[in-house]
């Protein structure tokens, strides 16, 4: 096995290193395996790299992109925002609680984590910078964002369900405790910690105030109340829930609130279409990275190697890796060439797909707002102007939280599989 590895470390990391797009990285490795390892031509390679963009299942994901780049370029954003500050004010940390909570509904619409930071970190930095200090108004919106990659529907569990061939509702089904743990952990330690700056003003309850943000809320709220209940009634298939989200954010941006012009339609289309190309270039390369370690026997390998373990010491050693890994690569690619690699092993631990891809979902959506390359962090570097060092430093508290709330999702497997072994019988 470690024959065949190094030299494809030494070309993902290198190429990496190099500055070369990710999927270039991975689909590199696929030829050298191909070659070398496999001693096959590259015509299965190229085939399988076509192949894997067309699967049914991946339409779901331009769908959800569109939808996100509509809400990020309307007002829907700021009246989700707006209902969760108006509901929690009154509470001790209820403005960055409101943060946190409105992007888990957020994760409900998009499914993406970068989106939720530029979304909300321009909403809410200032208020959250004014009452409780920057380091807390950065740390909070570049972490928080990463629950739009956990709370369903996440794109990645999309690629996680097709990578593993694993059922996709269910997966989404899987997400749901997981997710609100998470919520329910920072929101205590926002609770116990939260002092607002001497001198802030303190604003009281209005039902008033709240009854007006929520009625203008409510398109966006019925959004994930679609998305979701379409998917769990067995009305839509994740695609199609996909398809029903963009076109009500359309109708609604559009001709509701007005507030996107038509003019702007192609500016927003081009930005999902551009991230949709990245994500796919991505699977096709992964795919057929994938294809290649399987023909090199490397998945049989690693399950020897983790023969002599049982479950809790398979999983320390999985977290450990997929937190260092989440630092260093792609959420989607680490998914990619992971999960095919790993789900055997886990498979004859007796552990569940649903609860395997929940420890990946969690641990690699920390790799979102951990330095050195959390996608995150740039963003909100990119949206707030602050810099780097000092937004790294502002996560380190909820880096500490997620992980928490990592190994509970590892050792309570229950809260993964529970949902859907109820309503779906996984």
């Amino acid at each position: 096995m470690t024959e065949i590895l190094v030299p494809v470390l030494i070309i993902l990391i290198g190429l990496s290193l190099l500055k070369c797009p990710i999927y270039i990285s991975v689909f590199c490795s696929a030829i050298y395996l191909q070659l070398a390892v496999n001693h096959m031509s590259l015509t299965s390679l190229f085939t399988g790299f076509f192949e894997a963009m067309t699967k049914n299942s991946l339409l779901a994901v331009p769908f959800f992109m569109v939808a996100g780049s509509i809400i990020a370029a309307s007002s829907l954003g700021t009246r989700l925002i707006n209902v969760c500050i108006e509901a929690l004010k009154s509470v001790r940390g209820g403005l960055p609680i409101a943060c946190v909570v409105a992007n888990a509904v957020f994760g409900a619409i998009s499914g993406s984590g970068p989106a939720a930071t530029a979304t909300f970190g321009k909403i809410v930095h200032e208020p959250l910078s004014q009452r409780h200090g920057e380091r807390m108004s950065l740390g909070i919106i570049t972490s928080s964002a990463a629950l739009s990659t956990i709370i369903p529907p996440s794109i990645t569990m999309i690629i996680y369900g097709v990578a593993t061939e694993t059922s996709i509702s269910k997966l989404f089904l899987a997400g749901i405790a997981p997710g609100i743990l998470i919520v329910l952990i920072v929101s205590v330690y926002l609770i116990i910690n939260c002092r607002p700056v001497p001198g802030a003003k303190k604003d009281p309850f209005s039902l008033k105030a709240f009854g007006k943000a929520l009625w203008k809320g409510l398109p966006v709220l019925i959004l994930p109340v679609l998305v979701l209940g379409s998917v769990y009634t067995g009305l839509c298939t994740p695609t199609e829930s996909g398809a029903l989200a963009a076109a009500y954010s359309f109708v609604v941006a559009v001709f509701g609130t007005r507030d996107i012009k038509p003019r702007q339609l192609l500016g927003v289309f081009k930005d999902a279409g551009r991230t949709t190309g990245q994500v796919f270039l991505l699977i096709a390369a992964s795919t057929v990275f994938a294809q290649a370690i399987t023909v090199a026997q490397l998945p049989a390998a690693v399950t020897a190697a983790f023969s002599g373990m049982g479950q809790i010491q398979f999983l320390l050693m999985l977290n450990i890796l997929l937190l260092i890994v989440g630092c260093f690569f792609d959420t989607s690619a680490a998914i990619l060439i992971l999960a095919p690699i790993l789900l055997p092993t886990a498979t004859l631990l007796g552990i569940s797909p649903f609860h395997l891809g929940m420890v990946f979902v969690v641990n690699l959506a920390i790799g979102l707002f951990t330095p050195p390359f959390g996608l995150n962090i740039f963003v909100a570097q990119s949206v707030l102007k602050r810099p780097m060092g000092l937004i790294s430093k502002s996560c380190v508290p909820y880096i500490v939280l997620y992980i928490v709330s990592v190994f509970i999702i590892t050792y309570v497997p229950q809260l993964s599989t529970t949902l859907p072994a109820l309503l779906m019988g996984a």
